[in-house]
């Protein structure tokens, strides 16, 4: 049994259905206000389980079931304003208490999402309170790593069909491709992302999860990209080009904010060891997320 926390969110419900479809048996934790149309399609599936964590202790979960590993792919950005307790619980508190029953129950392992700019020597101001929650538990997570096993994914820029408009990929497609907006405010666009498509994510994560369960460790970090970047204005540009779209890319519209992360990839050295390897490329992404959204494509 996978404990899953964020089943509802977009990284989370696309491993939950890589995980169904691999067979295993899923406690999906939600709350009261989760939308589940992501996962409306497996509500009845005979392996998954979902528990209200606002309606019944979390302790349940672990007595009804024999847990093998945790993963937790929640989080809370705190975008705007917001108490700061609004982002620890998801981000620090939840998984903190999971990993505890976790060590109570035997589990083999607790797997965690954390971001690009979490690496070490970054800042990253924008979402200051969500980096400190994510770096504090990074800080116990190595911590109670001597009583069960920990892996930690350090996951670069993921994007794929029905994501969130509050992220930049998605906000992107829609504004050029789906909406055709007249121009598109942008930064010079310089700065390098590794842009990793969510269904490879998925992927990624399951075999991390086979290896959680069966190797002897203690901690272990992953990174979870392409292992190569491209400037954000390539990105946006093959989008346009694609979609054969007439908004006018406004390069330079807005400043780098003065932390900018100018170039960020992953090293998969550690998780090509394993056998994985991404091979869907950005235009094939593109063009599946496209196609979706009912735009015609066109790949020369």
């Amino acid at each position: 049994m996978i404990v899953l926390t964020g089943a509802t969110g977009f990284l989370g419900s696309n491993l939950l259905g890589k995980l169904l479809a691999d067979g295993y048996e899923v406690a999906a934790i939600v709350r009261t206000n989760s939308n589940l149309h992501r996962i409306e399609k497996w509500i009845d599936h005979k392996n998954i389980k979902l528990y209200n964590i606002e309606k019944i202790n979390l302790s349940l979960i672990f007595e009804e079931n024999k847990v093998n590993a945790i993963v937790h792919t929640a989080t809370e950005y705190g975008r705007g304003e917001g108490a700061i307790s609004k982002i620890l619980e998801p981000n620090l508190i939840l998984p903190i208490r999971l990993i505890e029953l976790g060590i109570e129950h035997k589990a083999a392992c607790f797997i965690n999402t954390d971001s690009y700019f979490n690496k070490v020597g970054s800042s990253y101001s924008n979402l200051l309170n969500y980096s400190l929650s994510k770096k504090s538990l990074l800080v116990w997570l190595q911590q109670l790593s001597n009583r069960i096993r920990v892996i930690n994914v350090t996951l670069e820029h993921m994007y794929g069909p029905w994501d969130s408009r509050s992220k930049f990929v998605e906000n992107l497609i829609q504004e050029i491709a789906v909406e055709r907006i007249s121009r598109v405010h942008l930064t010079h666009g310089h700065q390098k992302r590794d842009f990793v498509y969510v269904d490879e994510v998925a992927e990624a994560f399951i075999k991390l999860i086979g290896y959680g369960c069966s190797h002897d460790f203690t901690f272990k970090s992953f990174e979870v990209g392409t292992g190569k970047s491209i400037q954000v204005r390539d990105f946006a540009q093959t989008i346009k080009d694609i979609s054969h779209s007439s908004s006018l890319l406004g390069f330079g519209d807005i400043e780098y904010r003065s932390d900018e992360i100018m170039d960020s990839k992953a090293d998969i050295s550690t998780l090509a060891e394993l056998g994985w390897v991404p091979k869907v490329g950005i235009q094939e992404g593109l063009s599946r997320i496209l196609d979706c959204y009912g735009v015609n494509v066109d790949i020369r």
